[in-house]
């Protein structure tokens, strides 16, 4: 019997923020894009509990009901919430967070620990559903560590590109594999209203 488990890790789909290329944590800003139905149907959904990602799921998954979860948000950028690189790129702070975020933190924002931290509680939280597969609608930021965290061979944090609508597949060969915190067996990225298929 195959005791696989697959998790779909989503970013929300594109919101006027993103086109402008602001920082988003916290702020509640809506999706100003539609999507069909995704191309499958995960036994358990949760994600972020902000706006654009329950919207998200709502458009992809519409008779799954979504578990909400803060675990999944966003950073929180404090003092450069809703900036532009060109508003922050003279900010000595700002340039050295862009070159190593684990090291400097936005103003009254977010320590990246702390951000990595809470995304690995709420993994452990999903780890306790009985499901043989799950998918999380979260931000770019969460969705890079996950990919981190959980893809077959380390990548840094920058090394994953994740834009507004991105899905990865990860599969572990059984359940157990998935329970215990190893790492996926193998990972795709799907389009998010296609097939996800092996």
């Amino acid at each position: 019997m195959d005791d696989s488990f697959v998790l779909y890790v989503i970013r929300h789909l594109e919101t006027a923020a993103n086109r402008e290329r602001r920082y988003v944590g916290w702020s509640e800003v809506p999706v100003c894009t539609d999507a069909g139905p995704a191309g499958f149907v995960p036994d358990y959904l949760a994600g972020s509990d902000l706006l654009r990602c329950r919207q998200t799921a709502e458009f992809l998954f519409p008779a799954i009901p979504y578990e909400p979860l803060p675990e999944f948000r966003e950073a929180d950028f404090g003092a450069w919430e809703m900036k532009t690189y060109d508003d922050l790129k003279a900010d000595v702070r700002y340039r050295s967070w862009i070159n190593d975020p684990a090291v400097e933190h936005p103003p009254g924002g977010e320590r990246f620990a702390c951000l990595e931290d809470r995304v690995l509680l709420g993994i452990d939280q999903l780890r306790k559903q009985k499901v043989r597969s799950a998918a999380i609608v979260t931000h770019g930021g969460p969705a890079r560590i996950l990919l981190s965290h959980l893809a077959p061979e380390p990548r840094p944090f920058f090394g994953w590109s994740v834009p507004p609508g991105g899905l990865y597949r990860l599969e572990w060969s059984s359940r157990r594999s998935w329970e215990e915190g190893n790492r996926c067996t193998f990972i795709s990225e799907v389009p998010i209203t296609g097939s996800a298929s092996t």
